[in-house]
């Protein structure tokens, strides 16, 4: 099987997109625009949505590409008014649109009004018919660089697609990748690809798990074409019923043996003494807290018998001294 790894997709050469850019933001050139393509059995077919950077936040499609071999016509869906004619040119099995991961467009475009019950027509899915050629790759970066080797630039991707303007290099990006779609088609259906001189391979395994991706299984035929057809769907066993899981449990539940049941303490009986002693305690009256603040007052009052007064203390004179200075004596 035939793919690209990035580092061999890094080293190739830069392709751009040297047609007429034709930008669609009103309903009178949405108008003469699809009365132009309306004409045509061909063209590529790609879209863009502004890139969202939270879980919680998403956008609708933004831009429908639209491409010939000359000129590609960017539709503004928020500029245009009305999307029923572009609907109609969709649902056109007489023209054929060559497009990329179409059901992930689909899908998207069916969150507008005036897309929600379309049917799509006349598309081509690239990502199956390369399988023909032996190429496992998915992405239109690595199946562009295994046909052509040329690297188409991815850097502005993530822009924003709903700005007031879009910006040069934003309109060079949105027209490559509907004119590449186209010009892969008519390269490989005109058999100027030989899967046999192509120099990308991979192995089985990593063939297998990018088949599995895209949901397609592809066969090598004796005689060297490939057949592709669908993975087929693994039926999934069907669930239980809710009465039945339960009857299960209950039955397993039976069959089980018995657990064994964790010994229960008795509370010990309380001695003659202290059951007294206890029901003594319950029965006294608890003291409130007035007769507490009673009793603590009472105990601080002074008793009723007297107390002895202390004598008052005298303080001792000298004996006045006679005018001569001369103590008499006692027994004068």
């Amino acid at each position: 099987m035939l793919g690209i790894s990035k580092e061999q997709l890094a080293g190739l050469p830069e392709v751009h997109f040297h047609g007429k850019v034709v930008m669609v933001d009103s309903a009178a050139k949405a108008r003469d625009a699809l009365a132009y393509l309306n004409k045509l059995t061909q063209i590529g077919f790609d879209t863009e949505t502004r890139p969202s950077f939270r879980k919680d936040q998403h956008y609708k499609v933004s831009l429908v590409q639209l491409s010939t071999n000359e000129e590609c016509f960017l539709f503004r869906l928020k500029q245009m008014g009305s999307l029923k004619g572009l609907a109609e040119l969709f649902e056109n099995p007489a023209i054929q649109k060559i497009g990329l991961s179409i059901k992930d467009d689909f899908h998207s475009l069916q969150r507008l009004p005036d897309f929600k019950e379309f049917k799509p027509e006349g598309f081509v899915e690239l990502q199956t018919y390369v399988k023909r050629f032996r190429i496992a790759d998915n992405s239109l970066q690595k199946i562009y660089g295994v046909v052509f080797n040329e690297k188409i630039s991815k850097s502005q991707r993530l822009t924003n697609w709903e700005a007031a303007s879009l910006t040069p290099s934003q309109q060079s990006y949105a027209a490559l990748d509907a004119w590449a779609c186209l010009k892969l088609y008519n390269h490989l259906e005109a058999g100027g690809f030989d899967p046999e001189g192509c120099p990308y391979t991979i192995d089985d395994e990593t063939a297998a798990a990018l088949q599995r991706s895209v949901g397609i299984h592809i066969e090598v035929n004796d005689d060297g074409t490939v057949t592709v057809a669908e993975n087929p769907k693994t039926e999934k066993p069907p669930r239980q019923r809710r009465r039945r899981q339960a009857a299960n449990a209950e039955e397993e539940a039976a069959n089980a043996e018995p657990a064994k049941k964790k010994r229960v303490r008795k509370p010990r009986a309380a001695k003659p003494a202290e059951a007294k002693k206890a029901t003594e305690k319950k029965a006294a009256p608890k003291k409130t807290a007035s007769k507490k603040a009673a009793t603590k007052k009472a105990d601080a009052a002074p008793t009723d018998a007297p107390k002895k007064t202390a004598k008052p203390r005298t303080r001792k004179t000298a004996a006045p001294k006679p005018a001569d200075g001369k103590r008499k004596d006692s027994a004068e």
